[in-house]
């Protein structure tokens, strides 16, 4: 029986006595639980999601990133794609689905993994919280919407949807998170 263990996420198989991944730091587990741990992503990618909504839509690469994030967080999700017109102008529109009972929870893992991955946000939100610009420390007021000495942009106004000329179909917002 071979008893080295697997790293879950980075696949690196280590000696017996080694607890954590060097590369990423994730829990070594044992083949027998590595192979659970498959099997249940498996069937959490293949598990048809019933009354569904749109968790995010965009790039097929980011809503892959996420897809991967859900299935390791064990939330049930599917990306799904509409074609673009068949005259060039539009691009496909691809949308990352989950359920409506775990809308909340896949909102709350995208703003997890968003601070993850981009760690300094916490000192700029810390900064906008005590009433500072994030990006040079000057003091703001609460309705600027412009840093008066660096010239940041301190808040994002969303624009509807816009029709695109000659598609019929609309634009894809730029959502920040």
């Amino acid at each position: 029986m071979n008893r080295n263990k697997i790293c879950p996420d980075c696949e690196i198989e280590y000696l017996p006595h080694i607890e954590k991944c060097a590369d990423c730091g994730a829990v070594l587990l044992s083949h027998e639980e590595h192979k659970r741990a498959q099997e249940e992503k498996k069937q959490l990618a293949e598990k048809a999601i019933e009354n569904s909504a749109v968790v995010r839509e965009g790039d097929l690469k980011w809503l892959g990133e996420l897809y991967n994030v859900f299935i390791d967080a064990g939330i049930s999700c599917t990306i799904t794609s509409d074609a673009g017109c068949n005259k060039g102008h539009c691009r496909d529109k691809f949308r990352l689905i989950v359920s409506k009972e775990d809308l909340e929870r896949a909102r709350e893992r995208i703003a997890e993994y968003f601070r993850e991955i981009h760690p300094e946000l916490r000192a700029s939100h810390e900064l906008a919280k005590q009433g500072k610009c994030p990006a040079c420390g000057s003091p703001v007021g609460a309705d600027e919407t412009e840093c008066s000495d660096c010239g940041l942009t301190l808040v994002i106004i969303e624009e509807e949807d816009q029709e695109e000329e000659g598609c019929g179909g609309s634009l894809d917002d730029r959502h920040l998170l």
